[in-house]
């Protein structure tokens, strides 16, 4: 499995490209450089490549942020920047 977000800033949606995946749900967090876990959430996804858009993050506070997408053993992070 491959993901990437769309950007590397984020204000209020945070869109995320995934390849190579396998028809099984995909868990995404969403953690602070300290580790806190600030949102989670899982999406079904089928076989190929899919889009995911997770919305309702402009709460979050600005800073560096990590998003972990994981589906069975396969884990992909990333990291991001919430901004103004």
């Amino acid at each position: 499995m491959f993901a990437k977000t769309r950007s590397f800033s984020f204000i209020d949606r945070l869109i995320i490209e995934v390849e190579g995946a396998v028809q099984a749900p995909l868990q995404v967090t969403l953690k602070s450089e300290d580790g806190q876990i600030w949102c989670k959430t899982e999406n079904p996804i089928h076989s190929g490549a899919a889009s995911i858009d997770w919305e309702g993050l402009g709460e979050l506070p600005y800073g560096i942020y990590t998003v972990e997408c994981s589906q069975g053993k396969d884990t992909v992070e990333m990291k991001t920047v919430k901004r103004i």
